[in-house]
């Protein structure tokens, strides 16, 4: 899922400056948009326009769109068909929260982009960490 993650950020950083803004793809959707390739989960447009609010922290700098994004793919991935207990969607996403907290130091968007948004290409090393977050705890299950 890195890979794929590393690939929409490239996309996006490949236009000059002055045009990122029209295609910044902000870190809830990146994520959602990788597990959707990688997972082959067939979601289409709306579900990731569903996420855009997450993005910058919920627009306000409070909890990561890129955790949010990929609690979102966690979602649509483990919840099971009604009627069910969702044991593996709680626990994958108890486990997702725990390990990004650790990796980051925080959930909240201001203290991670204080510590780990790259000057030069924004948040996108945050989003392939967060993606090589999943990627571990999705191996050892």
């Amino acid at each position: 899922m890195k890979e794929i993650v590393d690939k929409i950020n490239k996309l996006e950083l490949s236009y000059p400056l002055e045009e990122r803004p029209k295609y910044h793809i902000n870190c809830a959707e990146t994520l959602l948009m990788a597990a959707n390739e990688e997972y082959e989960l067939g979601l289409d447009d709306r579900f990731i326009k569903a996420v855009c609010p997450f993005g910058g922290g919920l627009q306000s700098e409070k909890t990561c769109g890129a955790l949010l994004g990929t609690l979102s793919a966690i979602g649509v991935i483990f919840t099971e068909d009604r009627p069910s207990d969702n044991e593996k969607m709680k626990e994958m996403t108890k486990k997702y929260v725990e390990e990004f907290e650790k990796e980051f130091g925080a959930l909240d968007c201001a203290t991670i982009k204080k510590h780990h948004r790259s000057e030069t290409e924004g948040c996108a090393p945050v989003k392939i960490r967060a993606a090589g977050v999943f990627e571990r705890i999705t191996e050892e299950k």
